[in-house]
């Protein structure tokens, strides 16, 4: 009687535990490409700042380009992603000055000018120099694939 009960705990163990991971496959990372991706914080030299600005990026697979909005202009650059590396160059944007935001902005632009590598942890991208975490955004909208 022992051993059947030890089985049959061993089995409803097993399968509680199972069943978690079923759920995890039907879950996805969200996509680098095709998500409006908004920022949401800058580290530079140690420091943390929140971010409450409409800056976002988006990514272009087909064009080998990512673009945005910096919190008061639009922005592009050509973008090389390969495996987990990213680098951005010929950043452009367009030229307003927004008192309230510029420093963010400017902090944003000269933040991607230095990125090596990404990141996606289910719906944050992390963006790196090497080690050094340098930007984080939220998954905003993901573009329909229907």
């Amino acid at each position: 009687m022992k051993q059947l009960y030890f089985v049959l705990v061993t089995i409803l163990i097993i399968s509680a535990s199972c069943k978690p991971a079923k759920e995890t496959i039907g879950t996805t990372t969200t996509p680098l490409f095709g998500t409006k991706w908004s920022l949401k914080k800058i580290y530079t030299g140690g420091k943390e700042e929140t971010v409450n600005t409409k800056a976002f990026i988006r990514f272009d697979k087909e064009k080998g380009s990512a673009g945005g909005n910096g919190s008061c202009n639009s922005f592009g650059s050509t973008a090389t992603v390969s495996g987990d590396e990213v680098s951005f160059k010929d950043i452009f944007s367009t030229k307003m000055y927004c008192e309230q935001v510029q420093q963010t902005e400017n902090k944003f632009l000269a933040g991607l000018g230095k990125v090596t590598r990404f990141e996606i942890n289910e719906k944050r991208l992390l963006l790196y120099n090497n080690r050094e975490l340098m930007l984080e955004f939220t998954v905003e909208e993901l573009k329909s694939t229907e």
